[in-house]
């Protein structure tokens, strides 16, 4: 009841003002909620897209902006009202919401001297911080109460308790900011490349070597899990995917142990080990795999995106040309797919650029009321691959594949003529490397295709010893071999032999048409 009175005195004693909600309810005709539908149902992807739809006979936009700082602020209270025990959260994710929640409320009733609620309600939030590992909230919360005791109550005992709490999760916060740093310094230089990164191993290596030294007396969820991701780190980032598939089954076996659920660690391993079945091409085992992280993803998430493009290139690298459309429509028709970072959707645009080539060559049936595979204009998407057009030896290289194999596909023989030429330099430059060396003798097959004047027989001759080096390079040690190849070499070039004719193109005449054009 003491409780209970403490609260009621500090609501009465300020003035409450009315709680500006957002009203759901699809009827509901107010502008707020018009916006608010429009972008929930991804109908729209702009302001500009927006103001039309709501104001479309009005010149000036102030209106629409003070309508965006209205649903913003009824947004930000909403979120207070969250059902942190969703059916769809796990223990740990339930715990983490009603935990901060609480400490910014006791936060609030200490500012209104309600200390016997806002301490009660503190020592019931240092409980689960301590019991899911929340190291953060752990310090803020016992240092906060370390405060109440020597300062307020005097209550030696207490102070020194919350002491030992606060120094013990103080320095077990230094440690998780350490290995947080060190994971976060080394993907930096990987997130707009895919280029494999040799010069990161050794840093890798030695950060996992320092941070590996407190893992005994340190092994709470965050120190443990950005520790072993520094690990992993060290074998990904050569493309060492056999070496990755353990260490991830290690890390799940850890995390399975809690006392919570864990699904964050478990789900990026799966990914790990998705990835790596994806390179030794262990297709059955990636579908065991990939049925598995799906089971932890929440629909519409960034991972739950990074899962699909997984799912994708198996169906692409197994022949399964269908069901890899049949993805990318899920992916794309998402109402979030539109809030990715650039880099996540120009991947999606590449894998657009060959599920179209897939349509050309009759390997794919669309929808019929599909609108994503009206029509494919070339320039225009490579338009939108600002980022990867400048990976030289990473994503660009599927860029230039796609194509030149669309020219080819279409007769365009002159425009392939000319991009070849132009390819020849970038490939000896470029790609003559280990890691691309399958890129590098895919492309030299294509260069041979004009030289012997499009026909196939000929080309199937010409190309025999460049197809037989390609077969015997491991894709294990090939750069990205999963991501560049969003189908494989072997596969693509039947399907390129099956696009060429029985007659013979003039080469010569097509060079001095086009330098006369």
């Amino acid at each position: 009841m003491e409780n209970l009175k403490e609260l009621i005195y500090v609501v009465n004693r300020n003035k409450i003002k009315q709680i500006d909600l957002l009203e759901l309810s699809e009827s509901n005709p107010t502008k707020v909620n018009q916006l608010y539908q429009l972008i929930s149902n991804g109908l729209v992807n702009s302001d500009q897209d927006a103001f039309e739809q709501l104001y479309p006979h009005a010149t000036s936009k102030s209106a629409f902006y003070n309508l965006k700082g209205v649903l913003r602020d009824k947004l930000l209270n909403t979120l207070f009202f969250i059902d942190a025990y969703q059916n769809n959260y796990t223990d740990r994710q339930s715990a983490f919401y009603e935990s901060y929640k609480n400490f910014a409320a006791s936060q609030l009733l200490l500012a209104k001297n309600a200390r016997k609620v806002g301490v009660q309600l503190l020592e019931k939030v240092l409980k689960i911080a301590e019991q899911y590992e929340f190291t953060e909230l752990a310090v803020l919360v016992s240092r906060t109460l370390r405060f109440n005791s020597g300062t307020r109550d005097g209550n030696e005992k207490m102070y020194h308790y919350y002491h030992q709490r606060w120094n013990k999760y103080q320095l077990l916060e230094q440690l998780e900011r350490k290995a947080e740093l060190y994971y976060t310094d080394l993907v930096i230089h990987y997130v707009n490349s895919k280029d494999t990164k040799k010069e990161l191993q050794e840093l890798a290596k030695r950060y996992y070597a320092e941070l590996a030294e407190n893992l005994s007396e340190a092994s709470s969820y965050k120190y443990y899990f950005y520790t072993s991701l520094v690990q992993l780190f060290s074998y990904t980032c050569v493309n060492d995917y056999p070496s990755t598939f353990p260490i991830c089954q290690q890390i799940i076996n850890y995390f399975e142990q809690k006392s919570y659920t864990a699904n964050t660690p478990i789900q990026i391993c799966l990914h790990h080990q998705l990835v790596a079945c994806m390179q030794t091409r262990q297709y059955e085992q990636g579908e065991k795999v990939a049925r598995r992280s799906q089971q932890l993803l929440e629909d519409g998430s960034f991972n739950w995106f990074k899962n699909l493009e997984y799912l994708i290139l198996m169906a692409m690298h197994t022949g399964k040309y269908q069901q890899g459309y049949k993805v990318f429509h899920e992916a794309v028709s998402h109402k979030r797919f539109q809030a990715l970072p650039e880099n996540v959707r120009e991947i999606w645009n590449l894998y657009r650029a060959y599920i179209h080539l897939l349509i050309d060559m009759g390997k794919v049936t669309v929808d019929a009321d599909d609108k994503e595979f009206t029509s494919f204009r070339i320039n225009r998407f490579l338009n939108d691959m600002p980022l990867f057009s400048k990976d030289k030896r990473g994503m660009n290289i599927a860029i230039l594949i796609v194509q030149i194999l669309f020219y080819i596909q279409k007769g365009k023989y002159d425009t392939a003529i000319d991009r070849m030429e132009a390819i020849e330099k970038y490939c000896s430059r470029y790609l003559f490397k280990a890691d691309t060396m399958r890129s590098y003798y895919f492309i030299k097959l294509l260069l041979i295709i004009p030289q012997a004047s499009f026909h196939r027989k000929a080309v199937i001759r010409y190309a025999e010893s460049h197809l037989k080096k390609l077969r015997t390079i491991s894709t294990e040690v090939s750069h990205q071999y999963h991501k560049i190849e969003i189908i494989p070499y072997e596969n693509l070039w039947s399907l390129t032999l099956s696009t060429l004719g029985t007659s013979i193109v003039n080469v010569l005449k097509l060079k001095r048409q086009r330098r006369i054009n």
